[in-house]
C-alpha cells in the first residue's frame, strides 16, 4: 500500500520512505512497536523497494505490490513462531537462510520478514546472527518485535532501529488497566504519615503478584492438557518432553507480559513527565531483568528510584 495509506505512523513511514528515495537502505532493519503496526509498514517497505513505479512509494497495484499484499510473493519471506512453545527455532532459522541465499526470481530486493522477533531461541539468534553478519546481496530483513531487548546485542547492533508509537486504535488490556491505577495512586500526593517506600513496596507487589497468578493459571491449564484422556497414549519420554513445551510456554508468555506491562509504564510516565528520568530507569530495570537477577530486588531498587524523582511524586513528606 502506498505510504500515506499508513495514517497511524507518519514519521516512520516518512523515515522509510526518504531512505527509499536516497538509495540509503539497510540490509536490516528492526521495527519496535505493536505487531498490528509494524506489519503493515514492513510489507508496505517491501512494496515500496518492489514496486514496478520504483520510485520510494508503492503503488498497490501492480503484480509485484499485489503480491506482496496476498503474501504469494516467491522473493518475499515470513518467519513466525510456530512451535509448541510458541518460540522461532533453529530450523526456520536454517529454512529461512537457505531461501534469502537463492537468486531472486522476480524481486528488485529479497525480502525477509521476522515476526515477533524477539521469540527467536538462543540457538536460532546465533545462526541468524551469521546470516546478518555477511548477507546475500539485494537481501533485506525487517525483525518485527514488541520487546527488542529480548534480541542479542550483536543482532541489535547490526540492523537500523526503527521505534515505533503506540497505536491509537489499540485498546488497554485488562493488566495495563491495572498498572495504570496502581500508577495514579503511587505517583499521587503522599500524605505526612505514609512512606513512599511503603507505596513503592505495595506497587511492586501488586504488579508481581498479578503476573504469578497469570503465571499459575497458564501453569494449571498445562497440567490440565497433560491429564487430558487423548495424551494417554504417549509414552514416558515423550510426555515428558510435552510438559517441558507447555512450560517453557508458559514461561515465555509471563516474561511477554512482563514486558509489556514495562512498556506501558514507559508510556505513561512519557505521557505524564515528558523530560523526566523515569525512562532511564525503566530501561535499567528492564535490562536488570533479562540478566536473570532476584526480580523482586529488581522491581524495588526501581520503584524506589521512582520515588526518589522530583515532579513523580507529590510529595508531602
Amino acid at each position: 500500500m502506498p505510504w500515506r495509506d499508513i495514517s497511524s505512523q507518519p514519521l516512520v513511514c516518512d523515515l522509510l520512505r526518504r531512505t527509499l528515495k536516497n538509495g540509503r537502505t539497510h540490509h536490516g532493519y528492526i521495527l519496535s512497536g505493536e505487531e498490528t503496526e509494524t506489519e503493515p509498514v514492513a510489507l508496505a517497505f517491501a512494496q515500496a523497494l518492489n514496486c514496478e513505479k520504483d520510485d520510494g512509494d508503492a503503488c498497490g497495484k501492480c503484480e509485484s505490490c499485489l503480491a506482496i499484499a496476498a503474501g504469494r510473493h516467491p522473493d518475499v519471506y515470513e518467519t513466525k513462531a510456530e512451535s509448541r512453545s510458541r518460540r522461532i527455532v533453529i530450523k526456520q532459522v536454517r529454512e529461512l537462510e537457505r531461501s534469502v541465499f537463492l537468486k531472486a526470481s522476480h524481486a528488485r530486493t529479497k525480502i525477509a520478514i521476522i515476526h515477533t522477533a524477539d521469540r527467536l531461541q538462543p540457538e536460532a539468534q546465533d545462526a541468524f546472527l551469521k546470516t546478518l553478519e555477511e548477507p546475500p546481496p539485494k537481501t533485506m530483513f525487517l525483525l518485527l518485535t514488541e520487546e527488542p531487548q529480548q534480541l542479542r546485542d550483536t543482532i541489535l547492533s547490526r540492523c537500523l532501529s526503527v521505534r515505533f508509537r503506540p497505536g491509537r486504535e489499540r485498546r488497554k488490556t485488562e493488566n495495563e488497566q491495572k498498572v495504570e491505577a496502581w500508577l495514579e495512586a503511587f505517583a499521587a500526593p503522599v500524605p505526612a504519615a505514609e512512606s513512599a517506600a511503603i507505596r513503592a513496596y505495595g506497587f511492586v507487589g501488586n504488579v508481581l503478584g498479578m503476573l504469578k497468578e497469570m503465571r499459575d493459571e497458564k501453569l494449571k491449564a498445562t497440567m490440565e492438557l497433560l491429564d487430558d484422556p487423548s495424551n494417554d497414549h504417549l509414552e514416558a519420554v515423550q510426555r515428558a518432553r510435552l510438559e517441558e513445551q507447555l512450560e517453557a510456554q508458559a514461561h515465555a508468555d509471563y516474561l511477554h507480559e512482563r514486558s509489556r506491562i514495562l512498556r506501558h509504564m514507559l508510556e505513561w510516565y512519557h505521557a505524564r513527565s515528558p523530560g523526566s528520568r523515569a525512562p532511564d530507569i525503566l530501561e535499567r530495570l528492564s535490562s536488570r531483568l533479562n540478566r536473570n537477577v532476584n526480580e523482586s530486588l529488581a522491581w524495588e531498587i526501581a520503584m524506589l528510584e521512582l520515588s526518589t524523582q522530583p515532579g513523580l511524586l507529590a510529595a508531602g513528606r
